[in-house]
């Protein structure tokens, strides 16, 4: 089963199985096919949520890493919006003496912010060649778990950034290499708990990413890596940290339509690629000795969908990641009856995720669906507070019934 099977499975409301109703193709052809075929559609989709608890009321998304440990807010709130609507704009020309086959794409949703408009992507592909913004290459971007909440579980990769791609075989269709140079991503002066006076500078080294996949009948596996050189100023001296990572993921469908995904990810200074800390700034940190040093991270999730009938079917998602921030120089904690305190030492961040939902497809281009979520974040530290050792532990919850309604056009 070729790749773009495997996507035209994973969401109707990104499915590429039936062609848009705005299609307009050219009258010349080329081996039975329109030399310029485009297309304009969009993907509506209501999203609702009511918060029943916890430290996520009124998130946008079902975020389990910026829930506030030390919060007290349990009150419920309900919120509906349509700004993950998608508008998408697709063009396909066969060039007329080779027949090679030129593939672009514009696409924005609502999500800028009080449903300003956003790119999402704008790319040109080839046989080989991939150029402009799409699903960078470290993550897997066939896989999304079939869920109403937009977030994902807390180690997902799945992160948009411009870049040049390319891609081939080894003489065998079915082993596919990927490698790209991605544009950087600056994310470490905004983690609130370290005290650090780092500045962002300019970035001179893309990122580099490598990928093997094998296909298989029933979807395929994939191995992809990640190497960065992170440059920033501290104390007024401009140095650099080094972050390198490393992802290994799937895809199996049974002849149901039953689907399993999963993904495993680790390395060090990539926080900036994972779903739930993504621009909160944790790729480094200052540890003891006085060196900014890139945080170790790790985590993982699986998905599995499945039909009950024809038009009713169910998806069960797990997900966690840790982080590990050992010897820090200091961090910022808010203790029992107590302002901010300064602590040298350990400092754990873990999360976790589940999801469970119902989805019913009344119509072929239509999808009506709701889901409990749950999930909690928990810190644990030990180190020193005016030289004298402490240690403790911070968790909290929160749950969300999230429902939409989602129609391709």
């Amino acid at each position: 089963m070729r790749p773009i099977l495997f996507l035209a499975l994973l969401l109707p409301f990104m499915s590429l199985s039936q062609d848009r109703l705005l299609t307009v193709s050219s009258k010349d052809s080329i081996n039975g096919r329109p030399v310029l075929q485009t297309s304009l559609g969009a993907n509506i989709k209501l999203n609702g949520f009511y918060d029943a608890f916890g430290g996520l009321q009124g998130n946008e998304t079902f975020n389990v890493g910026i829930i506030d440990v030390f919060g007290t807010d349990d009150s419920p709130s309900f919120h509906m919006d349509l700004y993950q609507t998608q508008l998408k704009f697709e063009a396909t020309y066969f060039e007329r003496k080779s027949g090679q086959r030129v593939y672009a794409i514009v696409e924005s949703d609502f999500w800028g912010g009080n449903g300003a408009m956003r790119l999402r992507k704008a790319y040109v592909e080839t046989r080989h060649w991939q150029i402009g913004q799409n699903w960078n290459n470290f993550g897997d971007e066939l896989l999304w778990p079939n869920i109403m909440e937009w977030e994902g579980p807390p180690s997902g990769v799945w992160i948009r950034t411009p870049h040049i791609k390319y891609s081939n075989t080894f003489k065998n269709e079915n082993w596919i290499y990927e490698l790209s140079l991605e544009a950087p991503i600056t994310n470490y002066v905004s983690f609130e708990e370290f005290g650090l006076n780092v500045e962002e500078v300019n970035q001179v080294t893309p990122d580099l990413t490598a990928a093997f996949k094998k296909v298989f009948p029933w979807g395929h596996l994939r191995l992809s890596s990640i190497a960065r050189n992170i440059r920033y100023e501290y104390a007024g001296e401009l140095d650099d940290i080094f972050g390198y990572g490393f992802s290994f993921s799937g895809m199996y469908v049974t002849p149901r339509r039953n689907m399993f995904q999963f993904q495993i990810v680790g390395g060090k200074g990539i926080t900036a690629y994972m779903t739930s800390l993504s621009g909160l700034g944790y790729d480094g940190y200052l540890n003891v000795d006085g060196d900014f040093v890139s945080t170790p991270a790790a985590g993982g999730w699986a998905s599995y969908e499945y039909y009950l009938t024809r038009k009713l079917h169910s998806n069960f998602v797990l997900g966690f990641t840790r982080y590990d921030f050992l010897d820090a120089q200091e961090f910022e904690l808010r203790l029992e009856d107590q302002d901010e305190t300064v602590i040298q030492g350990d400092f754990i961040n873990s999360h976790f995720y589940g999801i469970v939902n119902l989805m019913y497809d009344p119509f072929p281009r239509m999808t009506i669906g709701l889901e409990l979520d749950y999930g909690w974040k928990d810190i644990s530290f030990n180190g020193f507070i005016d030289n004298v050792f402490q240690e403790g532990d911070k968790r909290r919850d929160a749950m969300r019934i999230s429902f939409g309604f989602m129609f391709y056009i």
